[in-house]
């Protein structure tokens, strides 16, 4: 009997430490969401919870103004956790420009000071694993930037997202009940690109001619890095010496200013690639960049009676500039 009594009582020790331990998972009241915008080859990802407006005034009430000191945590003064539950988290994978500071590439938990009639400011800190801001040390801040909130159509769930996008750069934001806050984050997006390039081509990709041409061809879309580009159009050439490379490789001369040489490398290609239209359509543009209109018109012609007709209108458009 005693033995079954302490077996029992065992048990039941267990079975209390085992609930203490686990954590059921239940439907969060502030549901967790992410959100990702890729820049070039550079990414930002934002990791928060959701919390709903729920008939509450936000702004001063729910979510005060300045600083605020809560009984529980390291007490000291703390932001706003930009979100609910635990930290709002933003990664960068590359090095960042947050209005125009730098920032290094990694994760960091996200805060916010919220005003009254004045600017608001975004907090990025070193401690990214904290819960909430109840544990905020600004001694871990490694940016902060003011940001003048405004107003915008009322939106119950609180959600971060991005807008004004272009190659290098978009507006993070946060958006609730009424208000709007953002902050421009930019990268050197070429820099990047040019250096993954470089680190790719001494991969796997860099046994393959496509890649070699790829990378140049990427450099003469952005006019940058046009002297590299030509030996890697060269080193294309050397793999598999074709119609294209040959033919980018003139383009990214005539890119330097080398007008007269890219002319040479064009008349080369005419007598190689005799029944490629395209070759024609390039001496025709060189000629006309070395100011030889009449030649420039005859092989415009001669391109357009041999082009695709998805390219006719185009090259016909050259042609009566060319006449004007």
């Amino acid at each position: 009997m005693y033995k079954r009594i302490t077996v029992s009582l065992f048990l039941i020790l267990m079975l209390s430490v085992t609930l203490q331990a686990q954590q059921l998972a239940t439907p969060r009241v502030s549901p967790q969401a992410e959100v990702t915008q890729q820049i070039g080859l550079s990414r930002i990802t934002i990791n928060y919870s959701r919390p709903a407006v729920n008939g509450r005034e936000v702004w001063g009430k729910l979510v005060p103004y300045g600083l605020t000191t809560f009984q529980f945590g390291n007490g000291n003064p703390a932001p706003w956790r930009a979100g609910a539950d635990e930290n709002t988290t933003i990664t960068f994978t590359d090095d960042v420009l947050i209005n125009g500071n730098k920032l290094a590439a990694g994760t960091y938990g996200l805060h916010l000071i919220v005003n009254k009639d004045k600017d608001w400011t975004f907090i990025f800190s070193k401690d990214s694993q904290a819960w909430g801001s109840f544990f905020y040390d600004k001694n871990h801040d490694a940016l902060r930037v003011d940001v003048k909130p405004e107003d915008a159509p009322v939106t119950e769930w609180l959600q971060y997202g991005f807008d004004s996008l272009t190659g290098k750069s978009t507006q993070a934001y946060l958006q609730w009940a009424e208000k709007k806050a953002g902050f421009t984050c930019e990268f050197d997006a070429n820099e990047i690109a040019l250096t993954s390039i470089r680190s790719q081509l001494t991969g796997i990709a860099g046994f393959g001619w496509q890649s070699w041409q790829q990378a140049a061809f990427y450099c003469l879309q952005n006019n940058i890095n046009l002297e590299e580009a030509e030996q890697w159009v060269k080193k294309s050439i050397s793999l598999n010496d074709n119609v294209n490379n040959n033919n980018l490789l003139g383009y990214v001369v005539m890119a330097q200013g080398k007008n007269d040489e890219a002319l040479e490398m064009f008349k080369e290609n005419l007598a190689k690639y005799p029944d490629n239209w395209n070759v024609y359509d390039s001496y025709a543009e060189a000629l006309k960049n070395t100011g030889d209109i009449d030649g420039s018109k005859e092989y415009y012609m001669k391109a357009m009676d041999m082009a695709p007709e998805n390219q006719k209108p185009r090259i016909k458009k050259i042609i009566e500039n060319i006449e004007k």
